[in-house]
C-alpha cells in the first residue's frame, strides 16, 4: 500500500504576472517544494486572501519522515 506525507504552504502574496515564470515569488516556492519532490494536489483561498497549497508525496515503506528532507516553505 502507498503511503503519502502532507505538506500546507502558505504562497508568498501575489505579485503581477511577468514574462518570465522564475521571478514570481510564488512559482518559486512551488518550484522548490517540487524540487524535493512534492506535488501540488490542492489550492484554497483563506478569508485573509492568501492562498494556502496543499501538497503531498510518497513516503518510502520504511523510511522515518523526520530522516527526509525538510520542505523549503514550510514555516
Amino acid at each position: 500500500m502507498m503511503t503519502w506525507e502532507y505538506l500546507i504552504v502558505a504562497l508568498p502574496r501575489f505579485e503581477a504576472p511577468t514574462s518570465l515564470p522564475e521571478h514570481s515569488s510564488a512559482v518559486r516556492a512551488l518550484n522548490d517544494e517540487g524540487a524535493l519532490g512534492w506535488e501540488a494536489v490542492g489550492m484554497s483561498v483563506l478569508v485573509d486572501g492568501s492562498v494556502a497549497v496543499l501538497f503531498k508525496r510518497p513516503l518510502d515503506a520504511g523510511e522515518d519522515s523526520a530522516a527526509r528532507e525538510e520542505p523549503s516553505a514550510q514555516e
